[in-house]
């Protein structure tokens, strides 16, 4: 998907990182940090809301790190991100859970066409509808977690690599860190997200984390989830703390808490899609109506001639190739075709209106 939207929210989302950046804004909160030894920083965090002129809205926050073996990591990070965000927006199938089967396909097959397997990224991303249901889609090392006054944090993904698929669910050695990853957004081959349900909704909140962020350790993550009352207050924390050890990967943290999000409303007859980035919010007005994900009707007859339907796409294999965090020379060439533009008109604007950390 190369859209006017996409290239948008990428150009957006690919804006040079300082040292520590943090957002945030009623509900949620973004923060990221470069470390003290790598170069760049090739971590990539959003979040969006969706209101459609139908009234339906769709939450959406994310993460994803680029592979510090691969010389496009950074870019191949923003790319997964925007398109994720973009293929969501525009979908037009009925389940979310096609929805973001989709947008992760369309994210590994742009990412693969770009870069041709010099760049990947890991893609973790939560999604609620107005239907107050919540899902999660994972590739990758990055993570999600489940926080909770009392409870602390509960580990909700497993991570993509030899390491975290052995390892069983709520197992205690959550710090052994694996960076051999047996699939990544950009790996060219059809990948196969691990898609779930969220059962409590977006009740709790939620903590998005790649993996310089989670290397701190579950205790010491634990200790802070447990401590903090907001999600300004537990990215800031998990943040400084990995300032303050030296943690060597970037470090990237999204807390989100759904029911404290303030929504756009939507004017007119366009939809509403504002974005978070570690450092500033993007308001785009897409002024042609989107159709519902969810709610989405086949297109009427023109001319007494039925419109052909799309083809449900084939379910990808999982037996794909292992790969590791670094360029992996045998790592799979195979690309799907790619996604025809649809063309967007959209007006775009910043707002100042955002509490910097």
């Amino acid at each position: 998907m190369t859209t006017g939207l996409v290239k948008r929210i990428e150009f957006f989302l690919s804006g040079e990182l300082s040292g520590r950046s943090t957002l945030v804004s009623p509900g949620l909160a973004l923060g990221t940090l470069k470390g003290p030894v790598r170069v760049e920083n090739q971590d990539r965090a959003a979040v969006a809301t969706l209101s459609m002129p139908s009234g339906e809205t769709f939450l959406i926050a994310l993460v994803c790190d680029g592979m510090g073996g691969m010389a496009a990591g950074g870019e191949a990070a923003a790319c997964a991100a925007s398109n994720f965000v973009g293929q969501f927006a525009t979908s037009s199938r009925r389940s979310i859970e096609d929805i973001l089967h989709d947008a992760v396909s369309a994210a590994n097959r742009e990412v693969f066409r770009r870069f041709r397997g010099s760049g990947g990224t890991t893609l973790t991303a939560i999604v609620s509808t107005s239907m107050k249901e919540a899902w999660a889609v994972h590739v990758g090392d990055s993570r999600l977690y489940e926080c909770g006054a009392e409870e602390g944090l509960s580990l909700l993904t497993r991570d993509d690599t030899i390491g975290g698929q052995l390892r069983p669910p709520g197992s205690a050695d959550e710090d052994t860190l694996d960076n051999r990853l047996l699939q990544f957004v950009g790996i060219g081959a059809p990948i196969e997200p691990h898609i779930f349900r969220l059962p409590k909704g977006m009740e709790p909140t939620y903590l998005l984390t790649s993996d310089g962020a989670h290397s701190l350790g579950r205790r010491t993550l634990d200790g802070i989830a447990r401590r903090s009352r907001s999600p300004a207050e537990l990215v800031r924390k998990v943040v400084f703390v990995a300032e303050a050890v030296g943690v060597e990967d970037n470090s990237t943290a999204v807390a989100i808490t759904g029911s404290d999000v303030v929504w756009t409303p939507t004017f007119g007859d366009g939809a509403e899609l504002t974005l978070w980035g570690v450092s500033d919010r993007l308001e785009i007005w897409i002024e042609r109506p989107l159709r519902s994900p969810q709610r989405v009707q086949p297109e009427a007859l023109k001319d007494n001639k039925p419109t052909a339907a799309a083809d449900k796409p084939k379910k990808p294999s999982r037996g794909g190739k292992k790969a590791s965090k670094k360029a992996d020379p045998n790592a799979s060439k195979r690309s799907d075709d790619e996604v025809g533009a649809k063309p967007q008109l959209n007006i775009e604007f910043g707002s100042k209106d955002i509490e910097e950390l």
